[in-house]
């Protein structure tokens, strides 16, 4: 059974929409290295660095260094992590509590300090997946988290599949006394059609709904599509209420691949990522990106990045 993140995280990607966070907006990133190892057959050790493109109001353009490390291990029942960043530093730990006819119940803990802001946040997630109820399945993740203010955020997300064609959810940030956000979806499976699906989801909190689908037209060729409505204070194309998005991912071979993103609002943004396997061990890429709004403002609105990973 597929959890609400699950059923459309390919297609956010594909389309790189940011499901979870519409309003955040990441660097881009002219150069990152990256290391990954499986020292045991229960130990996963990943580490990068990377160069992001900090661009100001007025157009000039700034260099931000960011690194990780983040070490995994698997004890059976129970796994923890240990993160090391530029930023931070932060452990977690997830063990599984029930599962026993029918019903999974994974329970999860987190700290994560920020020693150079004062920042701190401890977290806590529970996990319930149900085989069978009355015929269908649920998907329920309900994470919390406290922080040095002393504010309480809970982040549910709660997914219902229906006769294996219909999944139905909601996901929500709550603050203990408003709904923040609320994010309401429903994907239609065909059982006819294994390669396809279809969506309808919303954002009540800025205000839109869209529809989209997805295809596989055969092994190695994915298009995702979808449209936006707006319904208050909504620029789209052409001043209209009304914006599309696209993505499509080719395996142009057993080694190369290209993701191709875009996005047409009241402008429109053009992204291309193209991924090379040299061999079992490296794995180089190559990013292009046009974004329209930054020809409003005067910016540069072009960018190239590149990337190389190393896998032992």
């Amino acid at each position: 059974m597929a959890s609400f993140g699950d059923l459309l995280r390919n297609v956010n990607d594909r389309l790189g929409y940011n499901a979870e966070d519409p309003d955040r907006v990441d660097n881009n990133v002219n150069w990152k290295l990256s290391f990954s190892a499986r020292p045991k057959r229960n130990v996963d050790l990943n580490m990068e660095k990377k160069v992001e493109c900090v661009v100001a109001e007025d157009g000039t353009r700034s260099e931000s260094e960011k690194t990780s490390s983040k070490l995994k291990i698997n004890h059976g029942d129970c796994t923890t992590s240990y993160t090391f960043a530029n930023d931070k530093m932060a452990m977690e730990g997830k063990g599984k509590a029930v599962d026993d006819d029918g019903w999974r119940v994974d329970l999860t803990g987190a700290v994560e300090v920020k020693q150079a802001k004062a920042e701190w946040k401890v977290s806590g997630a529970m996990d319930i997946k149900a085989a069978d109820l009355g015929g269908a399945k649920l998907a329920m993740n309900i994470p919390a988290e406290y922080n040095q203010k002393q504010a309480v955020t809970v982040k549910p997300k709660i997914n219902l599949e229906i006769a294996d064609e219909f999944n139905v959810g909601v996901s929500a940030k709550w603050d203990t006394k408003t709904f923040l956000e609320i994010w309401p979806q429903i994907v239609y499976k065909p059982a006819d059609s294994k390669n396809s699906f279809y969506w309808l989801r919303a954002d009540l909190t800025r205000s839109f709904v869209s529809a989209g689908c997805d295809q596989q037209l055969k092994d190695g060729i994915n298009h995702s599509f979808e449209a936006v409505y707006g319904w208050k204070d909504f620029k789209g194309i052409q001043g209209h209420p009304v914006s599309l998005r696209g993505g499509v991912e080719y395996e142009l071979s057993d080694q190369t691949s290209t993701t191709v993103s875009a996005n047409w609002h009241s402008a429109y943004d053009i992204s291309n990522e193209v991924t090379h396997k040299i061999d079992n061990h490296w794995t180089v890429s190559c990013t292009q990106s046009f974004d329209g709004d930054a020809v409003t403002k005067k910016q540069n609105p072009y960018h190239i990045g590149f990337a190389a990973s190393y896998k032992l």
